[in-house]
């Protein structure tokens, strides 16, 4: 078969198939009182643009909130346009990333715009689109996330906290929690969380016991933990006796290799109660938003220990630990325990999600994938992720054909799985409709 006919047949096939969104941050799109609206210079700033922006020479104060505050409800005067001329500039510079391409596939798709290029004499127009659909922004999100044609959204906004109840009820939005402010040793979430004062590291591990309970009993579908962003993801075996004398000094007043032990000992207390309760646990892996940070510390393989030490916790890797990726794709090779997940990935570098899909496919099995998630706040920059996901995929199934590695019915059975199929399984998702 050729490999035209069987990318355009995986790809017809690929849109009926269950698909879940591994991972976003969609808080403000399902807001049931939206607090407000936006326009073109905050759809491209408020995205991964930005860090490349910024890399571009950008100054980083073009960014700053209040330079957006005239579109928060009450709104100001417009500033639109003079945010337009600060931005387009810089744009020059950024228009080959695929950062910036892919927001060109919601434009297309959403707003009717076939443009190659933003420029001058289309933004005005572009940017009232956009405003107008802002106005109703929890219709507008409804409409865009029934395009999207998914199963479920593993939402992950609620920190510590039982999930956030200011969104909308939707039974295609689930939710994980995040445990990074107890792993930290943050005294003030911890007590915010209950309510009472913590005086003991007991009563700090209660608060952690507290904060699974309530997260099962809310729905939660898993945990969280983003502190690749922060530090070396190795987290030691400490004696608890080590984190009690840290915990007594105060984990925010200790040097930083204590603090390091002491998240590390909550680390594994997280894991122990993720085994516990059957919750699988994300991990984010690999390259980190922004600008300036450490890609080092984010290396998937510093993981290892915890993955031997619990064989109960299933560990979901994220953004295939990019660029870790054939990294990431061994420690799932090697690990019943251990998911790779693509979330981010595709529009990472279109050229790496393919790389590592196509040999992933050959070294993985196939019910260790997850290929996709958004990981936005906008929800148009996550059905532009979907399509580009779903083409990639398409591409990488229609080649392996092609080459005879497999047949279009295998093609079209792996791509259920790592489109959809595989969380279903993991994260117990099977309720609820279809889209």
């Amino acid at each position: 078969m050729r490999i035209e006919q069987a990318k355009e047949e995986i790809r017809q096939s690929v849109d009926g198939m269950k698909i879940v969104d591994q991972h976003d941050h969609l808080y403000s799109p399902f807001l049931q009182e939206p607090t407000f609206e936006m326009d073109l210079p905050y759809f491209l700033t408020h995205t991964y643009l930005a860090g490349d922006l910024v890399a571009s020479g950008m100054p980083e104060n073009l960014l700053a909130p209040e330079n957006f505050k005239y579109l928060e409800k009450p709104l100001g005067k417009d500033q639109s346009e003079e945010r337009w001329k600060e931005l387009r500039p810089h744009l020059e510079n950024v228009r080959n990333t695929i950062y910036y391409r892919y927001l060109l596939i919601a434009l297309r798709d959403l707003y009717g715009f076939e443009v190659e290029e933003i420029g001058d004499s289309t933004w005005k127009e572009i940017s009232t689109s956009i405003r107008e659909k802002s106005k109703d922004q929890l219709k507008w999100s409804l409409e865009v996330l029934r395009r999207m044609k998914v199963h479920k959204v593993i939402l992950d906004i609620s920190g510590t906290a039982p999930p956030n109840n200011q969104i909308i009820k939707d039974e295609r939005l689930v939710h994980v929690v995040r445990m990074d402010d107890l792993i930290s040793g943050n005294l003030k979430a911890a007590e915010n969380f209950t309510k009472e004062k913590v005086h003991s590291f007991d009563d700090y591990l209660n608060v952690l016991d507290r904060a699974f309970e309530t997260a099962s009993e809310a729905g939660a579908v898993g945990i969280k933990s983003g502190l690749a962003y922060e530090r070396i993801l190795f987290y030691d075996d400490v004696s608890r006796s080590d984190a009690e004398r840290v915990f007594s000094k105060g984990p925010a007043n200790v040097s930083s290799e204590d603090r390091k032990m002491f998240q590390d000992l909550m680390m594994h207390a997280v894991c122990e109660r993720c085994a516990r309760h059957g919750l699988p646990f994300q991990i984010h892996t690999g390259i980190q938003a922004g600008n300036y940070n450490t890609i080092t510390n984010a290396n998937p393989t510093h993981l290892t220990n915890l993955f031997r030490k619990f064989p109960d916790v299933r560990f979901d890797l994220f953004h295939g630990g990019y660029p870790y990726l054939q990294e990431a794709g061994i420690l799932a090779k090697y690990f019943p325990n251990v998911y790779l997940d693509a979330c981010w990935l595709a529009h990472i570098s279109p050229a790496a999600y393919k790389r590592a899909l196509d040999e992933w496919l050959e070294i993985i099995p196939s019910n260790k994938i997850f290929a996709w998630g958004g990981d936005h706040g906008i929800i148009e920059h996550s059905y532009a992720s979907l399509m580009l996901a779903k083409d990639l995929v398409s591409e990488v199934l229609a080649a392996k054909v092609a080459s005879g590695y497999f047949s279009k019915r295998t093609a079209i059975s792996v791509a259920e799985k790592i489109m959809g199929g595989n969380a279903i399984e993991v994260y117990n998702l099977q309720s609820g409709r279809d889209f």
